[in-house]
């Protein structure tokens, strides 16, 4: 999985961990948590390097990750901390599916759980090392925040696809993740908490398209990722051996126990969807969905 956003700029991504769960908030509620990590390279052709010299930048590239929260609740106060547990990620996908996903790696991001009431409908900050993140309400604002984003890593982008982003997950919360790396690397977890939409499914990212093109609904594409899932009501599960302490900040977040499957294989473009009542008995039903609006 991922879908880059710069046309005619080709980019990599390998090694996808997709982490969801369903934890008790500070409020004494549910809410719902989704980390992503993978490796990422960016383009290595003589075009994209030549916008490197650029004044103007433009030579980066991006991923774009949507988010089922309740309309106007995320705000860069739900991305966590996890400097001081780089491997969380990779150690989810160790339990749930054995090497070869058995790499290390190392990051950093604390954690506020203070919604603001109405959140700038446009946030640009730094987050888990090699990104910046613009995170938006509606995808098609994402453009007009492009002069904020730091000039290496600004993307050219396809307006086309936030279009098609804001039929395809109306009122949902969209983060756009700006990189700027030409050697292949495995970027540190990104980690969010979020208010659901639907509290009794869990979503995690799937649509595919490392061209910046519009991905195409209809396709087949290559998946290489391991997908981890989990509730604070789970029975069973694989035990999760963190090699990090856990901050006090990132633990009401982590579930210790998760069921999960690997994916190296072709299959429908789409999102995953796992329904909580199912990862409450401990059962792994993810179901390959297109975006609801397509």
């Amino acid at each position: 999985m991922c879908c880059s956003v710069s046309p005619g700029v080709p980019v990599h991504f390998s090694d996808t961990v997709l982490y969801a769960a369903e934890v008790i908030g500070e409020a004494g509620e549910p809410v719902h948590v989704l980390g992503y990590q993978n490796k990422v390279q960016g383009s290595r052709r003589r075009l994209s390097l030549a916008l490197d010299r650029l004044p103007f930048g433009l030579s980066g590239n991006a991923m774009i990750l949507p988010f089922p929260a309740q309309p106007k609740t995320m705000t860069q106060a739900n991305v966590l901390d996890t400097i001081n547990c780089r491997d969380i990620l990779q150690d989810m996908a160790n339990a749930v599916a054995p090497p070869p996903y058995n790499r290390a790696i190392r990051s950093r991001s604390g954690v506020s759980w203070s919604l603001a009431s109405s959140p700038p409908p446009i946030q640009v900050f730094g987050a888990a090392g090699i990104y910046t993140v613009v995170l938006a309400q509606d995808p098609r604002d994402i453009p007009s925040a492009l002069s904020q984003v730091p000039r290496s890593k600004r993307p050219v982008l396809n307006p086309a696809l936030f279009d098609a982003y804001a039929q395809w997950y109306p009122n949902w919360t969209i983060a756009l993740c700006c990189f700027s790396n030409r050697k292949a690397k495995l970027a540190n977890p990104l980690l969010w908490w979020y208010k659901p939409m639907n509290a009794e499914q869990l979503f995690l990212p799937g649509v595919d398209c490392h061209t910046g093109d519009v991905p195409d609904l209809d396709s087949n594409v290559a998946v290489d990722h391991v997908i981890a899932v989990g509730s604070h009501d789970m029975t069973g599960g694989e035990r999760v051996v963190y090699r990090d302490k856990l901050p006090r900040s990132v633990s009401p977040f982590v579930c210790t126990s998760l069921i999960g499957q690997r994916y190296n294989e072709n299959m429908p473009n789409g999102d995953f969807v796992c329904q909580l009542k199912d990862v409450r008995l401990g059962k792994l039903r993810a179901a390959r969905c297109k975006p609801d609006a397509a």
